[in-house]
This record gives C-alpha cells, structure tokens and sequence, in this order.
C-alpha cells in the first residue's frame, strides 16, 4: 500500500471504541495530527458519548460521531460515513490487534489504513489485509505508541505531549454542587478515592477488595488527612455507599452520572485521586490531579495515567504481572492467570506510602501556580 505522504488536506476518520482511557492516551496523536497537517480535516467515530466527550472540546477536531451500538452497528455508522465524509485515512489507535477494527477500518472506505503491527494476529486479527503498519514495541506507552503512528503519515510526533480535558466553567458549577451536596464546601481540596471500573474482562481482576479501601479511609483520617470523596460511577452501583457506610461516614459518597465533564471537574477539585487502573485515573491525570493508581494483571508501563508511573501501586514480588496476554499474545482480551489475585495483594499500608509521595506532587503543583 502506498503511502498518503502527498495529501496536503487528508479527511481522517479516526474510531475510538475501547474506553475513556484509550480515548485520552489517543488524544495526543489527534492534536498533533492537525498540528502539523493544518488541512487535514479530523473525524472521530466513538462508541460512547462518553468516549466522544474526550475529543468534543478539542479544535483540532472537525467533527465527533458517536457509533451505533454492536458490531454490525458499529460498522453501519462507518459506511455511513463513509458516504458522508470520504475519508482518504482511517487511523486505527493502538492496541488494535482484534479484526473488529480491520472490519470498521474496511467499513470506513478509506484509501489508506494506518494501524498497528503485532507478532500474533496475522490470521485471526485481519493482520494480513493491506494496510500501513507500524511495528508494535512492548514496552512503550500508548501514548507514544499512537503517536509514532504520525510518522507513516510524515509527521514527527513530539512523545512528551500528554493528554490534556478542557473543564468549562458550566462543568466547575454542576461539579460545585454535586460536591455540596455530599457536604464538601467550594474551598475545599479531598482526595477522590474510585473503588471501581468498567466492565470489561479485567474488571474483577483490576478491583480491589472494598474492605481495604475501607482500612485504606480509616488509615488516612488517622493520619488527618481527610477529607475523603468516593467515587461511584455508572457500573459501580453501591461501592461508593458500601465505602462510606464501613468507614461510619468518614467518607462521602458521590454517584457521577453525568456527563464526562462533570466528573472531570469533579477530579479537578481534588487534590489527588486514589483508585483503580481506570479511565477516571487517567481523566484526573489529564486535569492536572496526580493519580495514584492499583495495578493487578494489566501493565502500568504501558497504560497507566501518562507522566505518574512513580505513583502506581502494585503487589510486592508478584512476578507473573502483568498478565493481560492482549495486544501481544492474543487477539483478544485475556488474562494469564486463572484466578489473578495481584491487586489483592496489595496493601493499604503501601497505598498510603504513595499518597504521601503523591501528597508533595500537588503541594508542588500548587505553588508552582
């Protein structure tokens, strides 16, 4: 396949579909894209609204369409768009070794399809269909991995560039009242503790214990460093009260069921988030709160909130971790161990250790403002 390094004004269509953390990390090669090919004209084809948020606020972005629900739906909007928008490129972000994304890359029409190479997946994956394919290098983060993908298209892509979410003021005011009504006043600074995450095939395996988050608040009230806000988000129904009723009300519950800016305004009133490898971790990371994050099967090298890899926690000599064998040993997602008991492993102890380190990061944020 040739390369598009002679279009001066490309229309791109770029699908996001693998979660809110995905949709951050991809963030980054969208702006530089545009940055450098000032003419291209950028559409992202989201799965969720909430996926579509990370890319709505951005100018780089010409236009943001979220996809019909399922497989088949998914592709049906990609024909359509392909009708609609024409597009020369589809940019395939990384991890993308699954054939869904061979058949929406397909079902999108474009002349040129950029994505990933892997060492497995030439079959089962589509990994044999003509596209522009860059070598996939473990140990490199997915911000950087979506970024050197710049570089089939003629673009140098500068690798410090992190992701970053717009809060509107309209954002800081339905956050300033969610927060009231868990009684935290507009002055002050909590930590956000988020017990959970998607669910996905990782989702249990990425949990930790609620009864250790629970020693985990009464271990940070000891220490006077309060006050605590958990986090509840839309597949986590009742962690957050289950929390706040085993810590007597130390800490306060806080349901986020609206829109994707809210939370962020939310995570940007903290002072730091405490939780799970989640796409909450990484929007606080992209307000400018550090994050401290658990990591059990997953890789923190390669997905955790982008410039806070000092900040992850994960089990004492737990050799087998990571164990998520996707991108590079599967075509799909999969964990190595039958029972992953990584993330449980972890203690509270440990988890405050970080928060201290985490603790001086803000202070030095703040008087750098």
């Amino acid at each position: 396949m040739n390369r598009p390094l002679l279009l001066e004004s490309p229309r791109v269509v770029v699908p996001v579909v693998a979660g809110i953390g995905n949709a951050l990390m991809a963030q980054p090669m969208v702006r530089q894209l545009k940055r450098n090919l000032p003419g291209a004209r950028i559409t992202i084809a989201a799965r969720t609204k909430a996926m579509a948020a990370v890319f709505d606020r951005m100018v780089e972005v010409d236009a943001c369409v979220v996809m019909d629900s399922g497989a088949l739906g998914m592709a049906r909007s990609m024909v359509r768009l392909q009708l609609s928008a024409r597009p020369d490129i589809c940019l395939i972000p990384f991890p993308s070794n699954r054939w869904q994304y061979m058949a929406l890359a397909l079902a999108s029409g474009a002349r040129f399809r950029v994505m990933h190479r892997y060492s497995t997946g030439a079959i089962r994956a589509l990994g044999c269909v003509p596209a522009l394919r860059l070598p996939a290098v473990r140990g490199l983060h997915d911000v950087v991995q979506n970024l050197y993908l710049l570089r089939l298209l003629g673009v140098e892509p500068d690798i410090d560039d992190a992701p970053r979410f717009v809060v509107t003021e309209q954002d800081r005011c339905r956050a300033a009242q969610i927060l009231a009504f868990a009684g935290i006043a507009a002055h002050v600074r909590f930590i956000a503790i988020h017990p959970g995450s998607a669910r996905t095939i990782l989702a249990e395996a990425k949990r930790w214990p609620l009864e250790m988050y629970a020693r985990l608040v009464c271990l940070l009230a000891s220490a006077g460093r309060g006050p605590m806000v958990v986090l509840e988000g839309p597949d986590e129904d009742g962690m957050a009260h289950t929390i706040a009723c085993m810590t007597g009300g130390i800490a306060r519950a806080v349901r986020l069921r609206g829109p994707l800016g809210e939370a962020a305004a939310v995570l940007e009133r903290a002072r730091l988030y405490v939780g799970s490898d989640s796409g909450l971790a990484h929007l606080a990371a992209a307000v400018g709160t550090p994050p401290v994050t658990l990591f059990g099967p997953a890789d923190p090298d390669r997905v955790c909130p982008f410039g806070y890899r000092r900040l992850v926690v994960q089990a004492p000599d737990k050799r087998c971790s990571p164990c998520f064998m996707y991108p590079w040993e599967a075509t799909s997602p999969r964990i190595r161990c039958d029972s992953p008991d990584c993330v449980r492993r972890i203690t509270p102890e440990s988890v405050l250790e970080t928060i201290e380190t985490a603790e001086r990061l803000f202070c030095r944020q703040v008087r750098s403002v």
